[in-house]
């Protein structure tokens, strides 16, 4: 559900201002409308250094050090410029290393020589040329011809130096190369050096991860709010000669009473009213613990607009369903649910949540693989331990038909959640419409193919028809309704058809994982009667790699086609409209 709002107005002194201002950010629980003027400099600079901290912040974090509790903690600028140095530091030192590799890489083939020696044979009028060229193309007679030595002999390639005296150019087919600048033994006691600098600076880098990440965390949260404070405080409405500063902000009905208490202590005058859709509130979403679960993934989507019906609770349980549709294997199943057991009291506490919801997907998985007579790409069928729960498994044919009932029963729970809504907003002549729908699908099922109603079900399609041509638009004229409703019945009824088809992709993924697990086990089980021991080794490996890269697609795939289904079919159906911000009041930990 929505958590109700309340749009208060402030009406503050401007000499009592400032301290006002600190006060709202300390109780934090105003989200404070600002006037929309434009952003300073300052607010920016804010902005930018935040993200360097965050960006600090991934780095530290990637090292995975275990957290230790610091002496002492230095001032929010010295531990950003260290940690900033020591990053830029370790930077530069890897990107030497690489430039001294490709450095390595050319200079290996010459060996070690000496650039003064070179230096002298110059001075004495022979002027060495580094070639190389394909052993096949390589004549030992050019030793008769030029002063020529060779260096070394790499990949059929000939690497060699030619003492060239003169002018007299060599006329041989070979590619002359560039003298390197220093010889390998240099090169490795650099690359040396360079190393042991990088250690000693990523040593460095997980003392301060292992130390500092929460204090950086802490000082990103205060340059956030900082800057929030700061673009509160210019997009304030002055009045009255600028004495008169005028704040409105939206709290929520569950969190209003300690700003309630002071506010009456203080004495500062203010205004409190419900909003009006116009205001467009902030949204804050409060639902039950399994619900909960779900809100991460309606807000890839997008946030309900304040006025209308949260949807997290009504798709949850068809998520779930749809995720163990897709997987439906037992022994998938079965992985995640230890899985998530394993890992919840072993990550932070924000992971928690994500853990708790691979348990309850992994629950519906084995359910839907029991349905599907599916462990790990086995048919239980033929397994005489699973024989007691053989008259639960269904057949092919009637999983592709559970697949299209189950998408006709969101369909039709989405239109009667879109005609509950519409009551509730607008009044019972907007939720018509989607009542004869509900009752245009259910009736022709029944002529077709329950044949359950009789004449009953003929009255209603007729009547489904009358509620949907002539009030798919309370607003219009009698006309303008017919020739409004006759279009929107086309569209309905190509629109329903297609979005009940939309629901095989849960029979399909099914049977595609299904289908990876048997061929995995029909590579892997000849080789238990191969090669003893070797056979056996070679089974589990490809037991593990290959069930391990079918269960992360199918997992992608469960997770991805149910998602689509909610956010296309489902909220369609539903008349979601979304569009709504985030809460995020003006607090000491904005960020």
């Amino acid at each position: 559900m929505i958590v109700p709002m309340k749009k208060y107005t402030f009406l503050v002194y401007h000499a009592d201002y400032e301290a006002f201002l600190n006060k709202l950010r300390e109780i934090g629980v105003v989200e404070v409308v600002e006037s929309g003027n434009e952003t300073t400099s300052s607010i920016q600079s804010r902005y930018v250094l935040s993200s360097k901290i965050a960006e600090l912040l991934r780095m530290l974090k990637s090292r995975g050090q275990n957290p230790r509790q610091p002496d002492q903690i230095p001032e929010d600028t010295l531990l950003i410029s260290q940690i900033q140095q020591l990053k830029a530091d370790a930077d530069k030192y890897t990107h030497h290393l690489a430039a001294l590799g490709k450095e390595i890489a050319q200079a290996s083939p010459w060996g070690d020589f000496s650039p003064q020696l070179l230096s002298q044979i110059a001075k004495a009028g022979y002027k060495a040329r580094f070639f190389s060229c394909p052993e096949r193309k390589f004549y030992e007679n050019w030793r008769e011809t030029w002063y020529l030595e060779e260096i070394s002999r790499k990949q059929s390639v000939v690497y060699f130096v030619v003492f060239q005296e003169g002018d007299l150019e060599p006329d041989f087919d070979a590619e002359e190369h560039r003298i390197p600048e220093r010889p390998v033994s240099v090169l490795l006691e650099h690359k040396a050096d360079v190393q042991q600098k990088l250690h000693q600076t990523g040593k460095a880098l997980d003392e301060m991860a292992s130390l500092y990440i929460p204090a950086l965390e802490q000082a990103n949260q205060r340059v956030l709010s900082d800057a929030r404070y700061e673009s509160v405080m210019i997009n304030t409405l002055r009045e009255a000669d600028d004495k008169l500063m005028i704040l409105t902000g939206f709290v929520p009905e569950t969190k209003e009473s300690g700003l309630q208490e002071w506010l009456s202590e203080s004495g500062y005058v203010y205004f409190a009213d419900r909003p009006v859709p116009a205001d467009n509130p902030p949204v804050l979403l409060k639902n039950s613990r399994f619900a909960r679960l779900f809100e991460p993934i309606g807000s890839l989507f997008s946030l309900p607009s304040y006025n209308e019906l949260d949807l997290t609770p009504f798709f949850a349980p068809f998520f779930m369903m749809f995720f163990g549709f897709c997987m439906g294997d037992l022994g998938y199943g079965l992985f995640l649910v230890l899985l998530g057991v394993f890992m919840r009291n072993r990550v932070a506490a924000s992971m928690k949540p994500y853990l708790t919801l691979a348990i309850y997907l992994g629950a519906a998985t084995m359910i839907f693989g029991v349905i599907s007579g599916t462990l790990a790409g086995f048919d239980m069928e033929k397994i005489a331990l699973f024989d007691g729960i053989k008259p639960m498994i269904l057949s092919d044919e009637q999983i592709f038909y559970l697949a299209l009932g189950v998408g006709l029963v969101q369909i039709l729970f989405g239109l009667a959640i879109q005609a509950y809504a519409k009551y509730k907003q607008y009044g019972f002549a907007y939720a018509v419409s989607p009542i004869g729908i509900i009752l245009g699908v259910v009736s022709v099922l029944d002529i077709a193919l329950l044949k359950m109603g009789g004449i009953v079900s003929t009255i209603l399609m007729y009547v489904s028809l009358v509620m949907i041509v002539f009030w798919s638009d309370p607003n219009l004229g009698i006309f303008g309704r017919l020739g409004k409703g006759v279009w929107d019945l086309y569209g309905i009824i190509t629109g329903i058809f297609g979005d009940v088809l939309s629901y095989i992709r849960l029979f399909a993924l099914g049977a595609s994982s299904g289908i990876l697990g048997f061929v995995i086990n029909s590579i892997s089980l000849p080789l238990l009667d191969s090669v003893p021991v070797l056979g056996h080794i070679l089974f589990l490996l490809v037991m593990v790699v290959g069930h391990g890269a079918n269960l992360m697609l199918a997992g992608l795939g469960s997770f991805v086609h149910p998602m689509r289904l909610t956010f296309v079919e489902f909220y369609k159906n539903a008349g979601f409209i979304g569009g709504g911000k985030k809460y995020k009041p003006f607090s000491e930990t904005d960020g």
